[in-house]
């Protein structure tokens, strides 16, 4: 069903010092993006999102956990006959994405996609 973690997005309210973090403490090359709203981290075949936003301190940490499945009508499938609701396909960047509600993933925010947009 899942076959590995994509990305897993973190807010935080100062990217500079998040990234620096990320590289001081743990050895990680941050990629920054042109435009200063997110940097990235490498690990192994997943990546750490940095996203910076508008938020206290209190609020920063984990806003999205990304899973790429083979197939996300087998997940649907698989939702409803243990009993859960799957939200809708979109399709964007060549990847179909259903995005899972927060309540039956433990409060994540969680999003399954495949390749087959």
């Amino acid at each position: 069903m899942i076959k590995r973690l994509d990305t897993l997005e973190v807010a935080t309210s100062d990217l500079a010092d998040a990234a620096s973090i990320y590289q001081k403490n743990f050895g990680f090359a941050v990629a920054r993006t042109a435009d200063g709203k997110s940097a990235s981290v490498k690990v192994g075949g997943a990546e750490i999102r940095l996203v910076a936003s508008a938020i206290d301190s209190s609020s920063e940490g984990m806003i999205g956990l990304w899973l790429e499945a083979d197939d996300v009508d087998q997940v649907i499938a698989d939702f409803r006959a243990a009993g859960l609701e799957a939200g809708a396909i979109r399709i964007e960047s060549g990847r179909r994405i259903l995005t899972i509600d927060p309540k039956i993933a433990s409060q994540v925010p969680l999003f399954i996609f495949d390749r087959k947009a």
